[in-house]
C-alpha cells in the first residue's frame, strides 16, 4: 500500500506540475535508449563471490569490486566516485566516499574500487564525472548537503532498473516465440505476460498471426507493468493493483507506456532536474545487469561543458535479504518425471513465483530434491514462455520409479539459500490405458489409466494405413480425451498408441468401431412443388396431371414425420436422389432442412439445381445419422419439361400443326386426344426446335407423354392456334 500511495501522490504531482508549469499533459520524458559506459561489478560475502546480476541486495560487510569499462580510444577523463548513503536526515561521513581516476593506472590513483559496505549504510551510488579541478570535493559536498535527494534518486533508479529488466524479459520472450513458432503466439503471450506480471493489450491477439508480434511489441499501445517488480518481491493485489493500473493509464501516468516504469522515470527526471547546479548536471543512468557487467543506459547525452554531466548509477539496496515466496496453484497439474512435451521440451513445474525469477539472475542453482532418493536433484530453469520452472534430466534418477514422488525446491536467492514448497511429480509407472465406456460415440475417445501428465503424444492407425498423430487433452489426473481424425473409417477397428516418457513402451489398444445407431423411423406425410413464373416468350406450359410428378425445375418441399416412439435431434441429414442417376444431395439443418419440432422435419430444394439437369425418374429420400442410413422413402417422379414457345396451324383444316420450342426430346409423344389417336412420336434425342403434331381446335389442349414418365398423360394448356 505504501507503493500505491507513493504512486498516487506521484501521479497527482506530475499532473499538477503539468498544469502549473504549462507543459503539455501528454509530454513524456526522453526514453532511456542511449548506451553509456559499463561497470564490471562483483560482490563477495562470506567467501563467496557473485556477479552483480545475481545480487538482489547488499549487506553490511560485503566486499564490492567496481571497475569502469571504457574503450582504449576513450579521450574523456572520467572520475569514478562511490558513495554510501544512509538516510535523508543523516549525511554520510567523508569516509564513505571513494574515488578512482579511471584514466590512470592503479598505482597512481586509478584502477578499480574495492569497497566494504559499512554498517548503517542503506544505498551505494556510483558517479562518473568529467575530471576537473576539485571535482571530487565538489561532488562529495553536494551529496552531503542534500542526502535526501540522492537517496530518493537511488531508490527510484533501482526500481526503474528492475522494471526495465522485467520489460526487456517480456520483449525477449515475445521475440523468441514469434521467431520460432509464431502460430503459438496467441497462446504463449498471455502466459508470458502472467509470468512477468505484465498486462498486454488483448486486442493484439485477435489480429492475424503475422501481425500479433508487431502489436505486442508496440509498447506504447500494448504493455502495462503490474506489481511484484520491487526489489523485495512484494506485490500489490486486488483493488490496489487495479487502482495502480488505472492511474498509470491516465495521460499524466504515461497512457500505459509500460507504467509504472514511465511514472518512475518522470519522477527520476524531476529529482535530477532539482539537483542541477551551475557547474554540474546530474544524469540518471539505468543499470542493465548481465553477468558481472552493469551496462548503463542514459536518456540524455552527456555534456563536457559547464554544466558538466555527472552520471549516477545505483547498486542494489543495502538491507536484509528478502526471499520471495512461491506456491503451487490449486488447479495446477503435477508434471511427469522424464516426460517430454511438444517439441521435445522438458516438463514444467507450474510454480507461482515472483517475476524476478524470470527477469533477473537473483534465483540461481535451482534444483528439485527428490524425497526417498538421497542426493538426487533435478535442475530447474525459469521459463516465462511456459509459466514455470522447466525440469531438466538427471541420469542418477532411477529408470523404474512408480507412483507419485514428492520433491522440494532448493536454490539460492543471491547469497542466501532458500526452500520452496513440497511438490508432487507423476511417473509413468505401469503404463497402461483403456477405453472408458461413456455411452457416446460422437465425442472424443476417452481413455483412462496411468498418469495423464506423462502422456507425450497419441497416434491412431486405421486398419489399412499408417499411424498419424492426433490431438488430445488432459481430462483428469488419469484420463485423456483423444480426438479421432475425421477421415478415420469408423466401420473398422482403430489402433491407438499412447506414448509416454522416453524409455517407456507405448500403450497400444484396439478401439472397436462404434455401434451403428440407426436414424429415427419416419414417413413422408406432405409434399408441395410449384413452378417458377412463366416466361412471356414461352406462353405454353406443360401441365402435370400425375399426382406423383415433380417438375425438375420446381421448388420442392416435403415433410417428414417421426414415428410415435422416435424423435429428431437436429443432427440428422436427409439424402435425396433418383433411381435413374447416381447424383445425390444431402440436406442438413440450416442447409435445406428445418427442424420444426422433435417430430417434424421439412426439406426444401430445387431438384434441377442440386441434382443436375440429367436427374430424372423416381425421386427418393432417406434419413441419415452420421454415415448410417435409414430406409429409402418414395417422394415422387422427377420429370424434366420442354420449353414450348408456340403452336402454328395453317388455314387448311386438313393440315397438321407445327409445335415450336426447345428440349423437345423431353417429350415421348404428342396427340390431340387423351387416347393418343394419330399421335406424333418424338424420336429419341430429337435435337430439333420444331415438331409436326396433330391439328387441335382453338382453345383445346394438346396431350403429351413425357420422356421421363411415358405412362402418364399430361397436357399442354389450351394453345392458341395461329
Amino acid at each position: 500500500m505504501k507503493r500505491l500511495a507513493r504512486m498516487f501522490a506521484m501521479v497527482l504531482g506530475v499532473m499538477a506540475a503539468d498544469v502549473v508549469g504549462g507543459r503539455p499533459a501528454l509530454a513524456d520524458p526522453a526514453p532511456f535508449d542511449l548506451a553509456g559506459p559499463s561497470l564490471q561489478i562483483t560482490v563477495t560475502r562470506r567467501g563467496t563471490t557473485l556477479p552483480i546480476a545475481a545480487v538482489p541486495q547488499l549487506s553490511a560487510g560485503d566486499k564490492v569490486h567496481v571497475q569502469v569499462l571504457l574503450p582504449a580510444t576513450e579521450t574523456a577523463h572520467y572520475l569514478m566516485v562511490a558513495a554510501f548513503l544512509r538516510d535523508p536526515t543523516n549525511p554520510p561521513p567523508e569516509a564513505w566516499f571513494s574515488r578512482s581516476e579511471t584514466w590512470r593506472p592503479a598505482a597512481r590513483g586509478g584502477g578499480p574500487l574495492d569497497l566494504t559496505v559499512p554498517p548503517e549504510a542503506q544505498h551505494l551510488a556510483v558517479f562518473l564525472a568529467p575530471a576537473t579541478g576539485g571535482d571530487f570535493v565538489t561532488l562529495r559536498k553536494a551529496v552531503m548537503a542534500r542526502p535526501g535527494a540522492f537517496i530518493r534518486a537511488a531508490q527510484d533508479l533501482e526500481q526503474a532498473s528492475l522494471d526495465r529488466g522485467r520489460f526487456d524479459a517480456y520483449l525477449a520472450a515475445i521475440r523468441k516465440v514469434s521467431a520460432t513458432s509464431p502460430e503459438t503466439l496467441a497462446h504463449d503471450a498471455p502466459i508470458i505476460a502472467s509470468s512477468l506480471r505484465i498486462k498486454i493489450n488483448e486486442e493484439c491477439l485477435q489480429r492475424q498471426s503475422e501481425f500479433q508480434a508487431a502489436c505486442l511489441l508496440d509498447t506504447k499501445q500494448s504493455v502495462v507493468l503490474g506489481g511484484d517488480g520491487a526489489a523485495n518481491a512484494t506485490s500489490l493485489t486486488g483493488a490496489a493493483t487495479d487502482l495502480a493500473m488505472s492511474l498509470a493509464a491516465t495521460p499524466a501516468g504515461g497512457l500505459g507506456y509500460y507504467s509504472p516504469y514511465i511514472s518512475t522515470i518522470r519522477e527520476i527526471v524531476g529529482i535530477f532536474g532539482a539537483m542541477h547546479t551551475a557547474r554540474y548536471q546530474y544524469i540518471p543512468a539505468l543499470g542493465v545487469p548481465d553477468g558481472d557487467r552493469l551496462g548503463l543506459v542514459l536518456n540524455t547525452p552527456p555534456s563536457f561543458a559547464d554544466p558538466k554531466s555527472v552520471l549516477m548509477a545505483t547498486l542494489p539496496e543495502i538491507k536484509p535479504s528478502v526471499i520471495p515466496t512461491s506456491h503451487m496453484p490449486a488447479a495446477a497439474v503435477a508434471p511427469c518425471l522424464g516426460a517430454k512435451g511438444l517439441g521435445a521440451k522438458d516438463p514444467v513445474l507450474p510454480l507461482a513465483v515472483s517475476p524476478l525469477f524470470y527477469a533477473t539472475g537473483y534465483a540461481h542453482d535451482l534444483k528439485l530434491r527428490l524425497r526417498g532418493e538421497p542426493g538426487v536433484e533435478l535442475p530447474l530453469t525459469p521459463d516465462p514462455v511456459r509459466g514455470g520452472l522447466a525440469i531438466g534430466a538427471n541420469p542418477a534418477v532411477p529408470a523404474k520409479l512408480t507412483g507419485p514422488i514428492s520433491g522440494v525446491l532448493r536454490g539460492m536467492w543471491g547469497f542466501e539459500p532458500f526452500s520452496g514448497p513440497e511438490v508432487t511429480l507423476q511417473t509413468a509407472g505401469d503404463w497402461h490405458w483403456d477405453r472408458k465406456e461413456s455411452g457416446r460415440d460422437d465425442g472424443p475417445l476417452v481413455l483412462t489409466g496411468a498418469a495423464s501428465a506423462c502422456v507425450a503424444s497419441v497416434t491412431v492407425a486405421p486398419a489399412k494405413g499408417k499411424p498419424q498423430p492426433v490431438a488430445w487433452k488432459v481430462t483428469g489426473t488419469d484420463s485423456i480425451g483423444v480426438t479421432l481424425p475425421a477421415t478415420a473409417d469408423r466401420h473398422d477397428a482403430l489402433t491407438v498408441s499412447v506414448n509416454g516418457p522416453d524409455g517407456t513402451a507405448p500403450a497400444v489398444l484396439v478401439v472397436a468401431p462404434p455401434a451403428r445407431a440407426l436414424p429415427p423411423a419416419a414417413r413422408i406425410v406432405a409434399k408441395f412443388s410449384d413452378l417458377p413464373p412463366p416466361d412471356p416468350a414461352a406462353p405454353l406450359l406443360v401441365q402435370l396431371d400425375g399426382a406423383d410428378e415433380i417438375a425438375a425445375n420446381a421448388r420442392l418441399s416435403f415433410t417428414l414425420k417421426a414415428d410415435p416412439d422416435a424423435r429428431f435431434t437436429g443432427r440428422e441429414a436427409v439424402e435425396i436422389g433418383t433411381t435413374g442417376s447416381d447424383a445425390t444431395v444431402r440436406l442438413t439443418v440450416g442447409n435445406g432442412l428445418t427442424l420444426v419440432d422433435p417430430t417434424v422435419l421439412v426439406a426444401s430444394l430445387n431438384p434441377a439445381q442440386v441434382l443436375g439437369a440429367s436427374a430424372y425418374g423416381p425421386l427418393r429420400a432417406r434419413l441419415m445419422r452420421g454415415d448410417v442410413a435409414g430406409d429409402w422413402l418414395g417422394v415422387g417422379t422427377l420429370v424434366r419439361l420442354p420449353t414450348i414457345r408456340g403452336l402454328d396451324c395453317p388455314a387448311d383444316p386438313a393440315a397438321r400443326c407445327l409445335l415450336r420450342g426447345e428440349a423437345l426430346y423431353l417429350m415421348a409423344s404428342v396427340a390431340a386426344t387423351r387416347e393418343f389417336d394419330n399421335a406424333a412420336n418424338v424420336p429419341d434425342g430429337y435435337p430439333g426446335t420444331t415438331l409436326s403434331v396433330p391439328r387441335v381446335a382453338t382453345g383445346a389442349p394438346l396431350f403429351v407423354r413425357l420422356h421421363d414418365a411415358p405412362e402418364i398423360v399430361n397436357r399442354i394448356a389450351a394453345p392458341v392456334v395461329r
